[in-house]
C-alpha cells in the first residue's frame, strides 16, 4: 500500500474519531427523576427567593438538560407560562411526607401558608380531595402573590 493511501485512511480514521467524541461529549444527559435541591441554598428560578421549605418546592427538567427549582408550586407555574423551554420533567415536593412526585403522581390541595402565597401544596394523587395540575396552574394564575423577581 503506498504512503498517500496510508495517509489518507488514517486522516479518515482520525475524522471519524473526531466526530464520535464530539457528539458523544455533546449530548444531553437528562436526569431520570429529580435532582436534590440543597435547601436554602438554591434560587428559585422565577421569584428569586432560597428555596427553603421543602414541603412546597418543585423543579422542572428541561430538554436541554436544565434543571429549575422553585420555591412555591405556584413560581413553577407562572415560570412556564412566561418562558420557553421544552418541558422534560416536572416534580413537586410531597407535601405529606419526604419525598417528590411526578406530574403524573401529583395532586393539589389549598393551602394556607405557602411562601408565595399561591395556596397550593402538592400531594398524592389519590388524596381526598386532590385536584389536578390544570386546576392548580388556574389557582396559581388567580391568587395574589408576593412577587420578588421575575423569569
Amino acid at each position: 500500500m503506498s504512503t498517500k493511501i496510508i495517509k489518507a485512511l488514517l486522516l479518515a480514521l482520525a475524522f471519524v474519531a473526531a466526530v464520535v467524541a464530539f457528539v458523544r461529549f455533546n449530548q444531553v444527559t437528562l436526569a431520570e427523576g429529580a435532582v436534590p435541591v440543597i435547601w436554602d441554598r438554591e434560587v428559585c428560578a422565577h421569584c428569586k427567593m432560597h428555596v427553603g421549605d421543602p414541603r412546597f418546592a418543585a423543579q422542572l427538567q428541561t430538554t436541554d438538560g436544565k434543571v429549575l427549582n422553585f420555591d412555591d408550586p405556584g413560581c413553577l407555574f407562572d415560570y412556564l407560562q412566561s418562558s420557553e423551554g421544552t418541558v422534560h420533567a416536572l416534580y413537586f415536593r410531597n407535601h405529606l411526607e419526604d419525598g417528590w412526585l411526578s406530574e403524573a403522581e401529583v395532586g393539589f390541595l389549598v393551602a394556607q401558608d405557602s411562601p408565595m402565597g399561591y395556596g397550593i401544596r402538592a400531594v398524592p394523587k389519590g388524596t381526598p380531595d386532590a385536584q389536578d395540575v390544570d386546576w392548580a396552574k388556574s389557582r396559581a394564575q388567580d391568587q395574589p402573590h408576593q412577587q420578588h423577581g421575575g423569569p
